[in-house]
């Protein structure tokens, strides 16, 4: 039996598991042993059962051209586009480390991406309606964990024990607006199985897990969870009402579009729910999306770079902030990140693609019937809440990672009916001994899975690596002496000069203990690699200018000025550079730039008092 075929319901089923537990497992997956203890675990865990899932579904992805409808086979090489355009702005990218590996921190990276990917493209490939089932459950059942998890947090008996003043609902997520929008999509998933499970206690025991989802929800403090929630149940309910009474669907379906009126207006603050629904970070994302449109303007063909948007915000942030001085590394909305970042050869097959699954989703809705069209109504609830509240945050691994898999469920149940006919007619013309797959076939795939496992741990083992030395020089730096630190420093260095994140964390260590010569040649290398780095050019400053060498410092204070032009502490040190080399009308033409940029602010009243001394 060739290699390309449909699989087995075995083998299909084998895949289905792989996917969801690689769904569950990432958005649950910490390592407190790491620096980064929350988001590296997450690429890590996600990247490896991507790599399963790729590899054993291996036959089923060569068939696909023969087994698909023609709507499939656009889904198809829509999903190719994407990752066509993402490869090819990630070698564009100048800084290829982050690009693959994403920003510190948040890994949205190349990989990442593809993985999510992956899983979108099997779970296209693999699911059917009774799978379906399947994925609620799973997704739920990781809702409910990270609700009793965040039921520990709130009563303070958090086993972890993070240190978070302002909210300490983080679960597995790392941030308060990640736990909502997880619980959101959980909360649809719970809501299913409130509805559509057979047996009675079930459904009271769900309905009990839905109040208290909702309840850690509402906690966490995030509209994000909300919102999602509240429509992925819309749309479940009106499927639900559909089903029974097409009668009752479309008075659902209008009372619904009626009340979301309201809403929508309130999350941009206006109209009377404006109190209860509006939150004032929506300015901030404002400062954000502009910095994105600028930076798309200038580099819109590929983008800046993947995930590099944390080193262009500076440039591009625009004057006056909603909060001064405030930068970030993400555009927190998945499709400005993606424009800003990978350009149009990413962002355009990515919203093609969105536009396409809402497409496939709405038409099957319409086609399907009873049970099946309530299963596609909740899969598309879901999916549809994850694609706007991508309008306004990060792509956090944990939860878009469901977004995905969702994603891949309604193409999968939206071409079911025309996908069984095309399978049933491809059956026929086969013979009795090629429905046995042979040993080689079998093992073929599982190879694969093996070989694709390898490459993933033996990209992401040095990475782990490094985080965790750094979090063990962090952990020990208070009860080691120099000469000892010196040495550890000298062993963690040796291996990693291509990882500009570790770099800039090891950099910051030598300048706490005072080892300066080894802050410049880490500094130097941090440079060499990515020149537009806003702490390798701020910490060669600093170095420079506690060695009392301001004409050393200058170059790098002048750099700051293209990369963070709105910031006037460094034009300050600038200023005070200058003034101790006696480059008195070099001083005041920095001076006059504050000015220009901030009359009669305390910057330039504090600039003008360094002419005064």
């Amino acid at each position: 039996m060739k290699l390309a075929r449909e699989l087995s319901s075995a083998e299909a089923k084998k895949v289905q598991s792989f996917i969801l537990f690689g769904g569950s497992f990432t958005t649950l997956a910490m390592w407190t042993k790491l620096e980064d203890p929350i988001n590296l675990p997450k690429m890590f865990v996600l990247s490896l059962f991507a790599a399963v899932v790729l590899g054993l579904s291996i036959p089923a992805l060569l068939s696909a051209r023969k087994l698909s409808s023609g709507s499939q086979k656009l889904a198809l090489g829509l999903v190719a586009i994407f990752v066509i355009g993402l490869t090819v702005s990630t070698f564009a990218t100048d800084v290829k480390y982050t690009a693959i590996f994403g920003a510190y921190h948040r890994n949205n990276g190349f990989l990442s991406y593809l993985a999510m990917t992956v899983l979108l493209l099997a779970s296209f490939l693999v699911f059917n309606f009774k799978g379906a089932d399947r994925y609620f459950r799973c997704l739920a059942g990781t809702g409910l964990i990270l609700t009793f998890y965040g039921i520990l947090q709130g009563a303070g008996m958090d086993p972890v024990g993070w240190k978070i003043e302002y909210n300490p609902y983080i679960t597995t997520l790392g941030n308060p607006n990640f736990t909502s929008g997880l619980l959101g999509l959980s909360g649809v998933a719970i809501f299913y199985l409130v509805l559509e499970s057979p047996d009675r206690k079930r459904q009271v025991l769900y309905f009990l897990g839905l109040i208290c989802d909702l309840y850690i929800l509402r906690e966490s403090g995030s509209i994000q969870g909300l919102l999602g929630f509240s429509l992925g149940a819309i749309v479940l309910t009106v499927t639900k009402l559909w089903v029974v009474d097409k009668r009752y669907g479309l008075v659902g379906l209008i009372s619904c579009a009626i009340t979301s009126v309201p809403v929508a207006l309130a999350t941009f603050n206006i109209g009377p729910l404006t109190e209860k629904l509006y939150q004032s970070t929506l300015k901030n994302r404002l400062d954000y999306w502009n910095a994105a449109i600028g930076m798309f303007k200038e580099h819109p063909a590929l983008g800046v770079g993947i995930d590099r948007f944390g080193e262009y915000y500076r440039q591009y942030a625009v004057q006056n902030q909603v909060v001064p001085g405030q930068v970030t590394d993400n555009a927190h909305s998945v499709y400005f990140q993606l424009l800003a970042t990978g350009g149009l050869i990413t962002f355009l097959p990515y919203i093609l693609l969105v536009i396409f699954i809402t497409a496939r989703g709405i038409f099957g809705l319409l086609e399907l019937s009873g049970r099946d069209k309530i299963r596609l109504g909740g899969v598309f609830g879901l999916w549809i809440s994850g694609a706007l509240i991508n309008l306004v945050t990060i792509d956090n691994l944990g939860v878009g990672v469901w977004n995905w898999i969702a994603g891949g469920l309604v193409l999968a149940l939206s071409g079911q009916t025309k996908n069984e006919t095309i399978k049933a007619n491809l059956e026929k013309k086969q013979s009795n001994s090629s429905l046995t797959s042979s040993v080689s076939d079998f093992t073929a795939p599982q190879a694969i899975a093996g070989l694709m496992f390898g490459v993933c741990l033996f990209l992401m083992i040095p990475t782990l690596n490094s985080s965790s030395r750094i979090n063990d020089l962090n952990s020990n730096l208070p009860a080691i002496t120099s000469q000892e630190f010196n040495d550890n420093l000298a062993r963690s260095y040796k291996g990693s000069e291509t990882n500009p994140q570790y770099l800039i964390l090891l950099s910051n260590l030598t300048l706490r203990v005072g080892l300066t010569d080894l802050a410049i040649k880490i500094v130097n290398r941090i440079n060499e690699i990515d020149p537009r780095s806003y702490y390798g050019t701020y910490f060669s400053a600093v170095v420079y200018e506690n060695l009392g060498k301001p004409a050393e410092a200058i170059p790098f204070r002048e750099k700051l000025r293209s990369i963070d032009p709105w910031n006037n502490g460094s034009l300050i040190e600038l200023i005070k550079d200058y003034l101790a080399l006696g480059n008195k009308d070099s001083a005041i033409s920095i001076y006059k730039l504050i000015e220009n940029n901030y009359p009669g602010s305390q910057s330039a009243l504090d600039a003008k008092a360094l002419f005064e001394n």
